[in-house]
This record gives structure tokens, C-alpha cells and sequence, in this order.
């Protein structure tokens, strides 16, 4: 039996960014996976959120949550005894 593939290594930057979007409200595991498709990285599909919520016809633009936010949740993350899961739900992606 072969062990899973690694997933990818994220920088600080790249680990904030992919927790701030899989955060945004209306964002799962497949928007997450065709935005980081679409746009080639987290960072860069925040950055269109908004105007892919306006062109999609939203009412209003949900908040995406803050850098502070999300590095808060990774201070209480590494705090934490279990492991972090990643999108695909194989404990193969470390956030923190």
C-alpha cells in the first residue's frame, strides 16, 4: 500500500489566504478547489470575490474574513492537539 501524496507546501502567505477563502461564507470544498483552478492561488481568488459575488447577481457581498482573523485560528490550530485536515479531507495538509 502506497502512502498518500503530500499535499502542497504553502508559504505563510499562501496558508493565510487558503484558510481566509475556504472561511468566506459560500465557499466549500468545490468552489474552493475551481477558484484555486480558476485564478491559480488563493490570494488572487479573493481578490475577484467580489466581483465574481457582483457579476453572479449576489444582493450583497459577504465578508471575507480578515488576515488577523485567520491567524488567529491558526495560532489556536497549532495550540491544538489534533491534526488539520485538508480540503480534501485526508489529514494531508498541515495549516499550521
Amino acid at each position: 500500500m502506497t502512502a498518500p501524496a503530500a499535499g502542497p507546501r504553502l508559504s505563510d502567505r499562501q496558508r493565510l489566504a487558503w484558510l481566509r477563502l475556504i472561511r468566506t461564507p459560500n465557499v466549500g470544498p468545490a468552489s474552493f478547489r475551481e477558484l484555486i483552478n480558476r485564478f491559480g492561488s488563493a490570494e488572487a481568488a479573493l481578490e475577484m470575490l467580489p466581483e465574481l459575488m457582483i457579476s453572479g447577481g449576489a444582493s450583497r457581498i459577504v465578508r471575507i474574513p480578515s488576515i488577523a482573523e485567520a491567524e488567529a485560528e491558526l495560532e489556536a490550530a497549532r495550540a491544538a492537539p489534533a491534526p488539520v485536515s485538508s480540503v480534501s479531507g485526508r489529514p494531508t495538509i498541515r495549516l499550521c
